[in-house]
């Protein structure tokens, strides 16, 4: 279940796991009623949006086809193109979220101030909220760890200075930063930072395995993947020959020397193992992807409709159909059927 819209040309997808998301925060840190409520989720609502816009028009300035989603944990930007970005142009695109954000946060602060909204009171617990959202997590979002922007960042920077292990070496800086930061967390029993911490953890132990599978071969990674390798793989996927695509892209897979290309490379693999019939090892390569970019929604409809889960499957299909095509339609007519039985 998902609320799709655009905004400035861009596709957004809201996911219900957004709203209880936001609900889920509001009864942490707030005695609100239901006016309080409504203005928190409103403004949760703004704040993500509006810093994965500054992602996306960021990119979209370099040439890039941008799409939003708003999900369980927050948001996330991806990009229609296979093509990596350069570490220059990911690094501004990283921090464009939450430099909007920090804006955002610091006019709302400095028009609490000036209107001398009183306190308590509605009006002054929504500014509060704005500069929390905007600012706070602005800010948060800063820090050096994968996947959050900051991470980000830290991994374009070491990808100048050592272009094929920049986003291993800031795996290891994430892992130190949240380290520190749950040995903080837990001296003074802020539980909810240590859960978050933990998701993070995870996150870029996630990153942190791609990364070591792609570094895993010495011998193939001294070369990049060739344009015919590339070519060879979206060959056979066009002709439905998963043997060969499963072979061209687990070449592609070792010869990754960037995130993206790796993405791609899992992208690929997923494809031929269910033209292959193994819908099983087309989730695994799906749940491989870094997080920065997302699956071709007809692809995860699929995998989900061959794995029996048609009411997973659904919405991904009904965004696939909407793009058009009688390989989404017909997944979507059988998870209809699946569903029915």
């Amino acid at each position: 279940m998902s609320v799709q819209f655009r905004l400035f040309r861009i596709p957004v997808r809201i996911h219900l796991w957004f709203w209880l998301m936001a609900l889920w925060l509001w009864t942490l840190n707030s005695d609100q009623g239901w006016p309080g409520l409504l203005i928190w989720v409103a403004v949760v609502f703004q704040g993500i949006l509006m810093h994965e816009l500054g992602h996306a028009l960021v990119g979209r300035a370099f040439g890039r086809q941008p799409r939003i989603e708003l999900i369980a944990l927050g948001g996330l930007t991806w990009w229609e193109q296979r093509e990596p970005m350069s570490p220059w142009r990911s690094l501004l695109v990283s921090a464009a979220g939450p430099v909007v954000g920090i804006f955002i946060g610091t006019l709302a602060l400095v028009l609490m101030y000036a209107l001398r909204i009183p306190d308590p009171s509605l009006g002054r617990y929504a500014f509060r909220s704005l500069i929390y959202v905007n600012l706070g997590w602005g800010v948060l979002n800063l820090l050096p760890v994968l996947p959050l922007d900051g991470g980000n960042i830290v991994s374009s920077l070491m990808e100048l200075a050592a272009p094929s292990r920049g986003r291993l070496l800031a795996c290891y800086v994430s892992f130190g930063v949240i380290g520190l930061l749950l040995a903080f967390t837990v001296t003074f029993q802020q539980y909810p930072a240590t859960i978050l911490l933990f998701l993070l953890g995870f996150s870029t132990y996630q990153a942190f395995r791609i990364e070591r599978h792609r570094l895993a071969r010495p011998g193939p990674r001294a070369a990049a993947a060739s344009p015919d390798l590339v070519q060879q793989a979206f060959d056979a996927l066009e002709r439905g020959d998963g043997q060969a695509l499963i072979r061209a892209a687990s070449e592609l897979v070792s010869h990754a020397d960037s995130t993206e290309k790796l993405d791609e490379a899992f992208h690929l693999l997923a494809w031929g193992r269910l033209i292959n019939g193994e819908p099983l090892e087309a989730h695994h390569a799906l749940r491989s992807l870094s997080g920065e970019r997302a699956a071709d929604p007809a692809l995860e409809g699929a995998v989900l409709v061959e794995l029996g889960r048609p009411a997973d499957a659904m919405p991904f299909l009904e965004e696939a159909r909407k793009r058009g095509g009688e390989f989404a339609n017909a997944y979507y007519q059988r998870a209809l059927r699946d569903k029915g039985t």
